[in-house]
């Protein structure tokens, strides 16, 4: 059986030498805090996805890049410098991989500007959904 490559979610992934309290409390209001801890490294890290239902039928990384954009636009100030203040600020989009030959998932250009004009990256993952024998991963 063969299945279509697809779209899985975007994160917002953060990482700063100091704590983020406001930040994450802000985000957490319009968006969903996965994880936000300090690491090993010392520094404190979080993952912020789109608050967009996973069931949705239509998922894709731009509306979910918008609305996380969004809250980033809607932060107080204190918040806003913590945001500011993160190392890395980051935009990861994954994508499951399954059988298809070839994927395409594009952002319009005005995304692009956008995230570039927030100060963040945009990077992309991808997850392979198969074992190497070819057996599906569960």
């Amino acid at each position: 059986m063969t299945v279509e490559t697809e779209y899985a979610n975007t994160d917002l992934d953060l990482k700063s030498a100091t704590a983020f309290d406001a930040l994450n409390r802000e985000l957490q209001q319009s968006c969903s805090v996965v994880h936000y801890t300090r690491g090993d490294d010392g520094c404190w890290h979080s993952i912020v996805e789109s608050s967009e239902s996973a069931e949705e039928q239509d998922r894709h990384a731009t509306k979910d890049i918008v609305a996380m954009l969004n809250a980033v636009q809607r932060l107080s100030p204190i918040a806003r410098a913590e945001f500011d203040a993160c190392s890395l600020r980051e935009f990861n989009i994954g994508l499951n991989c399954w059988d298809t030959w070839s994927y395409v998932h594009a952002l319009p250009t005005e995304v692009v500007r956008a995230v570039a004009d927030a100060g963040c990256s945009i990077a992309v993952t991808l997850y392979p959904m198969r074992n190497p024998d070819g057996t599906a991963k569960e």
